[in-house]
């Protein structure tokens, strides 16, 4: 049986002693509740975290970033996004570079490079996808950067709070205050641009001044008390400097059911006490009651009983029963009303260990080797000095992940929470979710307004066009979309409309490829004009974009300030690119380390190689064949299912994945550099994949014109994968360098099957550096790691 399902004790004080389970399969209302979540989340959503190599920048660097694009519902890398749009924005909000960037297997990586006409200040990284424009909420991911102009220095923030929009709120556990009974509210004090007060004290007065009680607030500005609220106007003051600043605590109700949620005092269960007033009882006596606990569409639901005798209900639930992450938790009656919300957070269940061994230096190299648990995962590394100044925006994977997507107000230190979280930590990140200000998900919109899928969820780019001239007997066409340089080959149909379209293309920027009308039975080219458009290049997000707390920084001032040193550069480029193979013999076994820990048989070509690149595949373990239209199938000798198609491999040109195999049938072994391959390769996929084909073609090729075609340059592609190059740093035992310079961005480290892993650092000739390691397992385990470590 699902113990999720399951397992529920359920407390009634006061009067009586009941136990409750979900077995009640004919409540019709309770699968009414159940049909809504699953109908308003049946739509996938996507989760992209941002991994950056620092968050400080100069002007002169280049930002180098990588996505991690998560399935909400499966909670696993999501294999199906390819096109991920990436906009850079100043603290105005106005756009300064936009990217569309390739996912692959889940992850993608892109560059923005900065200018000296930027000045210093804040800047925003937003990315989303077009399918993110289908729901009502804001499914878009934002990173706030630093840049720095050296000429102009650092834009320094006033690190105290603005006075004049100093504020206290307050905030009723569940959203309601009833009145006759204990309720809990939650105390936020911050201005206008999330700054507070550190540990101070809050008075809770009535209307004559008088202290009821006096809560202190953390370092965050959060708080809470306990009150019976009655007909007396309670109060909320606080000094700072020579400013009084108090609230007012709204109204309490005559009737309404209140929430109080201990998901901090036990390390194994969350207790959930629900609490009605007498006054209540003849509205609710005749509904049945429901504690809902949902996360996205998962959910599970427990009928309460409240009435005359039973005024409390308390309910223990074991964590591991819970769901990992945000758990919004809701008051429910049969009618589908909602009477109180709020949010908790149940931290996973365990946290692997990653560890860090020097190896050696060579060739102005750090080597490092990793072990862990988490086997098959795909990493990306940033090194730092260690006193690093370049890293105080904070940029955490598992916050980005499990409780950003799911709140309306962000917070702030968040590695705070995640940094050997105990008791304290869980108590105080659940006052934070406690002074939420309203839910990202309204009770109203599950109900009442399920998302529909009006925009497309885009698979590489679409190219259309017609031709420009009658055609007789349409079906003997086809027109061919090609390009050498880059390895595209696709045909496409003509419709009765002298239409043509390809789609699903991953076609990198400004690529020239060439357009020819091809005539059957012989497929020879004929002489023809098109006209050809690129359909979902430009994909806005339908959400504009605002600046994070961009009304209060209008009342503050810049503050430029050359309180620390900058590093200085030479001006010029180091490339620190990992060269693949070096080797001069004709074929060189590499151990290529993949995503699911296949090894890749590497093969260098000769020049003078003339055979068949696709018989050299199907020479190494692979089945090949062709048709006359000139499409090519590739698929794996491994039978894989007794009733499915054949598996086909991840093919790779260049580092680009293929959509389509036609391409390689025009292609000879000339044309090829480096091979690697391997048929038995695993390929973490839902699209039936076995096998890895990396084809690099030579540096010096040069395309050929094709005849009787007609170019097409495709403007703003795909961003080309580039590998990381740092800017040449003056000196990298200055005072500038330790604060703000970068020693290496490894963008795409893998682990094997038992968790271990190796990586390089550029030797920048300091002992103390800062590892930050960012990444996922292929089932979705988050990893989130920091490690100062010390090269002598």
């Amino acid at each position: 049986m699902d113990r999720k399902k399951d397992f529920i004790t359920a407390l009634l004080v006061l009067c009586s002693f009941s136990v409750f389970s979900q077995t009640d399969t004919n409540d019709s209302a309770k699968k009414e509740i159940q049909n809504k979540l699953t109908s308003y989340f049946s739509l996938e959503r996507e989760n992209i975290n941002l991994h950056l190599n620092k968050t400080t920048f100069l002007t002169n660097e280049t930002i180098w970033f990588k996505g991690y694009v998560v399935n909400r519902k499966t909670h696993q890398p999501f294999f199906n996004t390819t096109n991920v749009f990436a906009i850079l924005y100043d603290d105005k909000g106005v756009k300064i570079f936009e990217k569309l960037l390739f996912v692959s297997n889940g992850t993608f990586t892109g560059k923005f490079e900065l200018n000296e006409k930027l000045h210093s200040g804040n800047y925003f990284i937003h990315v989303y996808t077009n399918w993110m424009n289908n729901f009502i909420e804001d499914e878009s991911t934002i990173q706030k950067i630093n840049v720095i102009n050296s000429a102009e220095g650092a834009l320094t923030e006033n690190q105290n709070p603005d006075k004049e929009t100093l504020e206290l709120k307050l905030h009723p556990e569940g959203g309601s205050l009833i009145k006759g009974i204990t309720n809990v509210v939650g105390i936020k004090l911050s201005d206008c641009s999330g700054k507070t007060v550190s540990n101070t004290e809050v008075q809770i007065q009535n209307n004559n001044g008088d202290i009821l009680q006096t809560v202190k607030l953390n370092p965050f500005g959060f708080g809470r008390f306990e009150i019976v609220p009655d007909n007396t106007l309670i109060k909320a003051v606080c000094n700072f400097d020579t400013k009084k600043i108090e609230t007012i605590l709204q109204t309490s109700t005559k009737t309404g059911i209140s929430l109080e949620i201990n998901s901090f005092t036990f390390l194994d269960k969350t207790i959930f006490k629900v609490k009605t007033n007498l006054e209540s009882i003849p509205i609710i006596e005749n509904k049945t009651i429901y504690l809902l606990v949902n996360q996205d569409d998962k959910n599970l639901i427990f009928p309460l009983k409240l009435n005359s005798q039973n005024l409390e209900q308390v309910v223990s639930i074991l964590n591991e029963n819970l769901y990992e992450g945000i758990n919004t938790i809701r008051i429910i009656d049969n009618e589908l009303n909602q009477w109180c919300e709020r949010a908790i957070y149940i931290y996973p269940k365990k946290d692997k260990p990653i560890s860090l061994l020097f190896n050696s230096k060579k060739n102005g190299k750090v080597k490092m080797v990793g072990y862990s648990e988490y086997a098959n995962a795909n990493l990306s590394i940033a090194v730092l000095p260690e006193e690093t100044k370049a890293q105080e925006i904070e940029n955490n994977l598992l916050y980005s992940s499990t409780i950003f997507p799911y709140l309306k107000d962000p917070f702030n230190e968040v590695n705070y929470y995640f940094t050997e979280p105990s008791r304290k930590q869980f108590y105080e990140l659940d006052l934070a979710l406690l002074n939420q200000s309203k839910p990202k998900y309204e009770w109203k919109n599950i109900v009442s307004n399920p998302p529909k899928s009006n925009y497309s969820f885009d698979i590489g780019l679409t190219i259309k066009g017609t031709i420009n001239q009658e055609l007789k007997n349409k079906e003997a066409y086809k027109v061919r979309l090609y390009s050498i340089k880059d390895l595209i080959l696709v045909l496409s149909e003509v419709n009765e409309k002298n239409e043509y379209a390809f789609e699903n293309i991953a076609i990198p920027d400004s690529t020239v490829v060439e357009l020819s009308l091809l005539k059957s039975p012989e497929m020879n080219a004929v002489s023809t004009n098109f006209v050809t458009q690129v359909y979902n290049r430009n994909r806005p997000y339908t959400k504009p974009f605002l600046v994070p707390f961009g009304d209060c920084k209008k009342l503050q001032d810049n503050v430029y300030s050359d309180l620390y040193d900058l590093p200085k550069f030479n001006g010029e480029i180091i490339n620190l690119k990992d060269v693949i193979v070096k080797s001069k013999p004709k074929r060189v076994l590499v151990n290529e380390n993949k995503f699911g820990n296949s090894y890749l048989r590497g093969y260098k070509i000769d020049e003078n190689d003339t055979s068949s690149l696709l018989g050299f595949i199907e020479q190494n373990g692979f089945n090949v064949s062709r048709t006359a239209t000139g499409d090519v199938s590739i698929t794996s000798r491994q039978i894989t299912s007794f009733s499915g198609p054949r598996a086909t491999p991840e093919v790779y040109l260049d580092e680009r994945v293929l959509f389509s195999f036609a391409e390689l049938d025009m292609m000879d072994m000339t044309e090829i550099d480096e091979i690697y391959i391997n048929a038995n390769a695993i390929v973490p996929s839902t699209r039936n994949k076995q096998g890895i084909i990396k084809i690099y073609r030579r540096k010096n090729f040069t395309a050929k014109s094709v005849s009787k075609s007609v170019p097409f340059l495709i403007k703003d592609g795909f961003e080309n994968i580039s590998s990381f190059t740092n800017s040449d740093y003056e000196n990298f035992a200055s005072k500038g360098f330790e604060n703000f310079g970068i020693v290496d961005w490894r963008q795409t480290i893998l682990t094997d099957e038992k968790g271990n892993f190796l990586f390089e650092f550029q030797d920048a000739n300091i002992k103390k550096y800062k590892v930050i390691i960012q990444g996922f397992t292929i089932n979705g385990e988050l990893i989130n790691k920091e490690f100062k470590i010390s090269i002598d």
